[in-house]
């Protein structure tokens, strides 16, 4: 009779590994987001490309982008990937981390060397805007990227 329990075992173990929807956001962040949404973060024409799992965003000039990515990791694997990066921006002390409220169901941002990082997590799937802004983040950066987050959050 051990081998019921064993199967009905793994059967909830695959069932908490293995996401039972479909992803709508495979496309590594491209279609979550439209040019006119990032004119005022870039300035000029926008222009996105695909990358794998992610989605490129720039100008003509080049001199700022951002990056979204779309980790194909769902359900708890995301979320342990979700800690581990919070966790990891904070270690340290150099980069300043804040939580954000609003951007899908846990969220945080760090001011980094090159821009602005935010991670957001929504219903079990992790989505990631790097804004390289040529220069070390700022707060005013954050705020001029939190409105694109919204809106790449809620497209997620």
């Amino acid at each position: 009779m051990k081998s019921p329990n064993l199967l009905l075992g793994g059967l909830v173990l695959c069932s908490l590994l293995l996401p039972v929807r479909v992803l709508r956001a495979q496309s590594g962040g491209c279609g979550l987001l439209k040019p006119a949404d990032l004119t005022t973060l870039l300035g000029g024409t926008v222009v996105a490309k695909p990358v794998g799992n992610a989605c490129n965003w720039s100008t003509a000039s080049g001199t700022k982008k951002l990056l979204s990515i779309a980790p194909k990791a769902a359900g708890p694997a995301a979320a342990m990937a979700f800690a581990g990066a919070r966790k990891g921006a904070a270690k340290g002390g150099a980069v300043t981390v804040t939580d954000e409220t609003g951007l899908g169901d846990k969220a945080f941002a760090s001011l980094t060397s090159f821009g602005v990082v935010v991670m957001m997590l929504k219903q079990g799937r992790m989505l990631q805007l790097q804004y390289h802004a040529g220069a070390a983040g700022t707060a005013k950066d954050l705020d001029t990227l939190r409105p694109v987050a919204k809106k790449a959050i809620a497209a997620f």
